[in-house]
């Protein structure tokens, strides 16, 4: 993966979302430079809880998510794909 990939793909979410949510994403990209895998986490966990999120979970799960999750407890990692796929078309009624 390139190493800008990350930064870029965060920027763009920041770029693209409500000034109230633009915090997250600076913590995201310091949490993941400083390799604070259970800050990241934590922090994840709480942007993914939020309802105003949804329209940029998807994109954030794919890139930037999977390119570590390998390294963050499993059990979290399930939560924030659940919340990730409930933003799925026809997947409402699987996670009521």
């Amino acid at each position: 993966m390139d190493p800008e990939t990350i930064p870029n793909l965060l920027a763009d979410l920041r770029d693209g979302t409500s000034e109230g949510l633009e915090h997250y994403y600076i913590t995201f990209e310091d949490y993941w430079e400083r390799k604070l895998w259970h800050e990241l986490t934590e922090s994840l966990l709480e942007f993914f809880a939020n309802s105003e999120t949804r329209n940029q979970r998807i994109p954030l799960y794919n890139t930037f998510v999977s390119s570590f999750a390998d390294k963050i407890n499993q059990l979290q990692l399930v939560t924030i794909a659940l919340n990730t796929a409930s933003q799925f078309p026809g997947t409402t009624d699987l996670f009521c």
